[in-house]
């Protein structure tokens, strides 16, 4: 990066696996949640589930201190965007799969339609991040009828772990409470281990819904009959795991039998 920022080693995309193999070594492959494995033609096939979980954030005001560097968002950052988004994503789970082409084409279009009206109207809330007079973050959210969204959130991976992300959301948070918002929904692709963990921390709860739950079910418990190689106290506690999600899941069932929006309890 020019114009001051660190310069960081070069970042690789993450990437599906399509490799040959037995299916022996198959079976002994790492599984992890939100994660695709298949075995066919005598390869493995690894590649993301694609689901995403929902979020809400009860908004309440925050204290600490404001970082220096953070601004509010306007459209002539769009270009500017681009480079912190690619860098941010090549190693998360959303654009797996696409070709750097297309993967540059993604991150134009993202950022074209959230100066414009995909999935409601830019809110001035939103907020970048500069460092040596470059962006390196965003938190952009989105106004909706229903409330707001957090539409992305991103850091530059060389100014990652550095707590730009928390400071970047508490400033949108502050500018939604001063507009008269109360809820703040977010969504997260379940392969993204570190965004889940990242919206935990912060304080975001997980809404229900019928599909997470099932497929959380059916990973602990695939992966309690699958390694055999586990200690008692890490199989029982898969087992736990597998048992609370197949209730959770028979729970938002029996809802979606009854009332199919009952599964999926609203945020706002």
């Amino acid at each position: 990066m020019s114009g001051g920022a660190a310069r960081g080693p070069a970042i690789r995309r993450l990437r599906p696996i399509h490799r040959k193999m037995s299916f022996a070594a198959f079976e002994r492959l790492p599984h992890r949640l939100g994660w695709k494995y298949e075995y066919y033609g005598g390869m493995a096939h690894v590649r993301p589930a694609y689901l995403s979980v929902t979020f809400v954030l009860d908004l309440t005001p925050r204290t600490g201190r404001q970082r220096a560097g953070m601004r509010p968002v306007t459209p002539d950052d769009a270009r500017a965007l681009e480079k912190p988004f690619l860098a941010a994503f090549a190693q998360a789970p959303e654009y797996v799969g696409y070709s750097a082409q297309a993967f540059r084409l993604k991150a134009t279009q993202y950022i074209a339609g959230f100066f414009g009206e995909v999935r409601g109207a830019w809110s001035p809330a939103s907020v970048v991040a500069e460092v040596g007079g470059e962006i390196i973050g965003a938190a952009l959210v989105k106004r909706r009828e229903k409330g707001p969204l957090l539409d992305c959130l991103f850091v530059h991976p060389w100014h990652g772990r550095q707590g730009w992300a928390t400071a970047l959301v508490t400033r949108a948070v502050r500018a939604l409470l001063a507009e008269g918002a109360s809820k703040l929904q977010s969504q997260v692709h379940l392969a993204n281990e570190a965004s889940l963990a990242w919206h935990q921390r912060f304080g975001f709860r997980e809404v229900p819904d019928f599909w997470v739950a099932s497929l959380r079910a059916r990973f602990y418990a695939h992966e309690l009959e699958r390694r055999k190689d586990l200690s008692e106290a890490e199989r029982a506690l898969l087992g736990q795991l597998a048992d609370y999600w197949w209730a959770e899941a028979h729970r938002l069932e029996e809802l979606l039998h009854q009332e199919y929006a009952s599964a999926y309890p609203k945020a706002e």
